[in-house]
């Protein structure tokens, strides 16, 4: 009977080693990462998240206005909506939502005025095309003239600016700086005066190949450009133009002076 008590012992024993063993085992789960794009096309119902394995999760991907659901990718393709997966790996999916532009514009339909334009048109913000012009560049190469203003002389006289266009004056104020553009700016700005104008040193010939930045890149300090020859580009009209720099007054009195090209 002794035996039998210690038997009985033993298997009770092992049982239960045997429960809390099973109990201390990791339950295996995997990760589901949820995206969608674009960011405001739409929403996933699920989020990122962990799953116990052999899990079966739902997806249902919700168009915002004007987007229309198109498929999922990532770890799963599918056009199916709502998706149902299984949770037996790490899985990536993406919801991917369209434009609904039928013509391919970038103008929503329920905006588009004109919804049949040619996919590839610049459209208007109604979807229609627009009627653009191209302005075809000019190249002075007419006869040569001088401009100065000098020392002291009252910028905001027209007699002390070269009035290239009615768009682009050009003076110097007597407190020093840059040349600047009357027409549109009341003083100089170092990094983009003078306003409608942009500069690269060179040959008027080479116009079309020349890289154009402002006046104060284009020179360094416009004492050391003083001999150097310039093609200004008047940025509106698509005018090119040749400029000398003869002289730069130094000590704040606003002098300077060049020759340029005119039209013919």
């Amino acid at each position: 009977m002794k035996n039998v008590k210690v038997i009985s012992l033993t298997i009770c024993i092992a049982l239960f080693n045997f429960i809390v063993s099973c109990g201390d085992e990791d339950v295996l789960s995997y990760s589901l990462t949820v995206q969608v794009e674009p960011d405001e096309g739409g929403s996933v119902s699920q989020r990122s998240e962990n799953f116990i394995s052999g899990t079966s999760v739902t997806l249902t991907a919700t168009a915002n206005s004007n987007y229309s659901f198109s498929t999922w990718t990532g770890s799963i393709t599918s056009i199916s909506n709502p998706l149902d997966i299984i949770m037996d790996e790490d899985k990536s999916v993406v919801a991917v939502f369209e434009l609904i532009d039928d013509d391919k514009d970038g103008v929503t339909d329920d905006l588009d005025e004109c919804p049949n334009t040619v996919e590839g048109s610049t459209v208007d913000d109604n979807g229609c095309e627009e009627d653009i012009t191209e302005v075809v560049a000019t190249v002075w190469t007419g006869d040569v003239i001088d401009f100065s203003k000098a020392d002291g002389a009252d910028p905001a006289l027209a007699a002390n600016q070269d009035r290239i266009t009615d768009k682009v004056w050009i003076t110097r104020d007597n407190e020093g700086g840059q040349i600047y553009n009357r027409a549109l700016e009341n003083e100089s700005d170092k990094d983009t005066s003078p306003l409608g104008t942009t500069w690269s040193e060179g040959a008027l010939e080479d116009y079309a190949s020349l890289t154009y930045t402002s006046f104060r890149t284009a020179t360094g300090k416009p004492k050391d450009a003083v001999g150097k020859t310039y093609v200004v580009h008047l940025t509106e009209d698509n005018i090119y133009l040749s400029v000398k720099l003869n002289s730069w007054s130094q000590g704040k009195v606003g002098g300077f002076s060049y020759e340029r090209s005119t039209a013919r």
